[in-house]
């Protein structure tokens, strides 16, 4: 939800530790053409660029319900940047995401592994949501959450923590947590 979005360097609430706050070191789609049914060999077409996004979740609201829109969309939960840039300055097939807390890595994959690629992502999206010019699509993250097998390992994020996120080619998102 849009009171979720957050940018570079915000800050970002833990209100409660019960609630189990975790990170998600996502590629983030922006939206620069509308479509409907885009079909996969047309969805590029539809990207106007990338940022780097971290779909924080509070791992108790996401699963107190059959939904997990409440554990997902809590202010500042979304936070996405530093900057934008455009699928022709962006190499996919060679960038590397990394997710550190406090400078210890946490995730570190290359974007070629993803499950579901941007193009696939736009052609499934897209035959049930109207894209529109400015929506942005977070597209999963890679192994090494907390709510994995590291819970025992990393431990929930507390205030005080630090969430960097890169992505070779885009930059470095970064935020804390208090």
């Amino acid at each position: 939800t849009s009171n979720a979005l957050a940018g570079n360097h915000d800050t970002i609430t833990i209100k409660d530790e019960s609630f189990h706050y975790d990170y998600e070191g996502e590629l983030v789609i922006i939206i620069g053409k509308s479509g409907k049914n885009i079909p996969r060999d047309k969805a590029m077409e539809h990207i106007l660029g990338y940022t780097i996004g971290n779909d924080v979740s509070a791992r108790t609201l996401q699963f107190r319900g059959s939904q997990w829109i409440l554990g997902k969309s809590l202010d500042n939960f979304a936070p996405i940047g530093p900057t934008i840039v455009s699928p022709d300055d962006f190499d996919f097939d060679n960038a590397t995401i990394t997710t550190t807390v406090n400078g210890e890595v946490r995730q570190q994959a290359q974007l070629q592994q993803m499950m579901f690629k941007p193009d696939a992502i736009i052609e499934f999206v897209s035959q049930y949501i109207t894209l529109q010019e400015g929506d942005i699509i977070f597209t999963g993250t890679p192994s090494g959450v907390v709510l994995g097998k590291n819970e025992s390992k990393y431990g929930w994020l507390t205030s005080g923590d630090t969430v960097s996120i890169t992505i070779s080619g885009i930059g470095t998102l970064e935020n804390k947590f208090i």
